[in-house]
């Protein structure tokens, strides 16, 4: 059977949208960290501290669902221990204080204990509910302090959830907890307090 020029091109066109169609979703969801709106301390700039962020989750994945018999486990990129590294650092930085690696007059440890997607799926509806805990940890020759930060978001919608959904939901929960931790004073005036 010999196909014309025309038959061939529409045979193909069907075919790259089939294909398109049959493609699975990416299995990361981006984000993005907020900057910081503070002013800047001069009164800081003296001060060096260290920080380091440790991911102290049990899994990496940041969500797990099933769509279509088909079971997608999602990963953060950048990771979440890069996520809260940069916005400590952005924090400190945008209130004057010197971020070095090594010797520094405190440590700022953030320890991730949540971040997670949990998604439930129905027939004609889905419920994503996102949970943020994070402990951030000031240790100096004067003596330690330690925060909680928690936050959660939840959001239902129509028929199936997706990447997109779960990453505006978990996105939204970074946000709030990233603005919680650049509005707090208190590990500022723990680093002064104990170097």
């Amino acid at each position: 059977m010999k196909l014309s020029k025309k038959s061939l091109l529409i045979l193909s066109t069907v075919s790259l949208f089939v294909l398109a169609g049959c493609q699975s979703q990416s299995n990361t969801v981006t984000f993005v960290t907020p900057a910081p709106n503070a002013a800047f301390n001069t009164a800081n700039q003296n001060t060096l501290v260290n920080v380091s962020t440790q991911d102290q989750r049990a899994s990496a994945e940041v969500a797990n669902y099933t769509s279509r018999s088909e079971n997608h486990r999602l990963r953060a990129i950048p990771d979440v221990t890069q996520l809260f590294q940069q916005a400590m650092q952005q924090n400190l930085n945008s209130k004057g204080f010197t971020v070095v690696q090594g010797a520094a007059n405190a440590n700022v440890v953030t320890n991730v204990k949540k971040f997670f997607a949990n998604v439930e799926q129905g027939n004609l509806r889905y419920k994503v509910n996102s949970d943020i805990q994070v402990e951030v940890l000031v240790q100096a020759t004067k003596g330690n302090f330690s925060k909680n930060f928690n936050t959660s978001r939840s959001y239902e919608g129509a028929f199936g959830a997706d990447n997109q959904a779960i990453q505006n939901v978990l996105g939204q929960a970074y946000t709030d907890i990233i603005q919680s931790i650049y509005n707090d004073n208190e590990i500022s005036n723990a680093i002064n307090q104990l170097k």
